[in-house]
């Protein structure tokens, strides 16, 4: 079987611009790998990459098997489904809609979504706590629900590979926790997780693989526990990293037993 995920020695960047320079992965089912990096690393033009979006200028991509560039959009999204760094308000669509947009690639050409459509676009809002937007316009609700709204449609288009640039971004503490376990717990099921995350904490709990880029290049990948470490990430972010004394007053949210 192919993994779901392959990158082999992939450069890429916008123009006469380089970017990213002779990275690789295998990315196999069940395994969630988080990318790290200071800014302008490459992560997002990682991410962009796997989806199509921006052509390698060497090296290639394969996601379950098929090559980007190469497949369709159409057929990628079958396989595939993103929630990228910044969106549009979907101007005029409601939570409901956008979430729905999610069951496009498995309809046919002329096809709408059914009843039992809307029922998983609810289950998975209401999973995401945003079921109560279902009738709201997008372009009315604030950031973070926003993403979350996009992150359900992207959950209900039911991919093997879920790739998501920031997944975190403008949402507080509860909704981080409660979005990323949405997450966590398909990986059971089979699902392949690409995330690009700025928070090391979040990527410890959430995690099974990391990839550190820095300057386009890839530092270290392998298991979270093998890649993040001290030593690793201060030489990543250039400024000194240490796990938090007993000493020290450190809120985290609690990732077991609730």
């Amino acid at each position: 079987m192919a993994p779901l995920l392959e990158i082999d020695s992939l450069s890429a960047g916008y123009g006469e611009t380089p970017v990213l320079s002779g990275v690789s992965l295998r990315l196999e089912r069940g395994q969630a790998w988080v990318v790290l990096g200071p800014n302008g690393a490459g992560k997002s033009t990682l991410v962009r990459a796997v989806m199509g979006l921006i052509a390698p200028s060497s090296g290639t991509v394969k996601v379950c098997g098929l090559p980007v560039p190469g497949t369709s959009s159409r057929e990628l999204s079958k396989v595939a489904a993103w929630v990228p760094q910044t969106m549009d308000d979907a101007t005029g669509f409601t939570g409901l809609e956008v979430a729905l947009m999610g069951r496009a690639p498995h309809l046919s050409a002329w096809g709408l979504p059914g009843a039992r459509d809307e029922e998983a676009a609810h289950g998975v809002m209401k999973e995401l706590g945003v079921d109560h937007l279902s009738a709201r316009p997008l372009s009315e609700v604030s950031g973070g629900e926003r993403r979350r709204v996009w992150l359900a449609r992207a959950l209900v288009q039911v991919p093997k590979l879920l790739v998501l640039d920031e997944p975190t971004a403008f949402l507080d503490i509860r909704h981080q926790v409660e979005t990323l376990r949405a997450v966590q717990r398909r990986l059971s099921a089979g699902l392949g997780v690409l995330a690009v995350l700025h928070d090391v904490n979040l990527a410890m709990h959430v995690a099974t693989h990391a990839l550190l880029l820095k300057d386009g290049t890839c530092v270290a990948q392998g298991p979270v526990k093998e890649v993040l470490t001290a030593a690793a990430l201060s030489a990543l972010f250039e400024i000194p990293m240490h796990p938090a004394a007993e000493a020290e007053q450190v809120f985290v949210p609690r990732w077991e037993g609730t």
